[in-house]
């Protein structure tokens, strides 16, 4: 598979206006992230990993690279959210990524200052871990 080819199915699966983050593009079935080896990136604060994005019902796969924040929603709107957290080292991050979380869920969290685990996939938050 191709670089543009991986980019676009990448994007596919961000798209919120079709309603199916995170489905296959192959099936329509659900997608789970599988992280493997860690990455040696000395300019991310996180730890990043080498992922892969795989179906739960057919064969599809496709490379990724993923790590969680731990923290807090510091502001968002439809599209972005700001993440107030913490790197591994202790050392504080404010972050800014593209999301496909409810926007409710979003809303709950800034409104309680709750300190959660963002799971972001490509610079996607996909998930909130709490």
């Amino acid at each position: 598979m191709g670089h543009n080819t991986t980019a676009r199915i990448h994007a596919d699966l961000w798209d919120r206006k079709q309603g199916k983050s995170l489905t296959c593009p192959d099936c329509n079935g659900e997608l789970i992230v599988v992280q493997l080896d860690p990455i040696e990136d000395w300019n991310n604060p996180f730890q990043s990993y080498n992922s892969v994005l795989e179906c739960i019902n057919c064969p599809f796969h496709t490379k990724a690279t993923s790590f969680t924040i731990l923290g807090s929603v510091d502001d968002f709107n439809v599209d972005m959210v700001r993440i107030n957290g913490w790197s591994p080292s202790g050392s504080r991050v404010v972050s800014e990524y593209e999301h496909i979380i409810d926007y409710n869920l979003l809303k709950e969290l800034k409104t309680n200052n709750e300190l959660v685990e963002f799971l972001i996939v490509d610079n996607h938050v996909i998930q909130v871990i709490d």
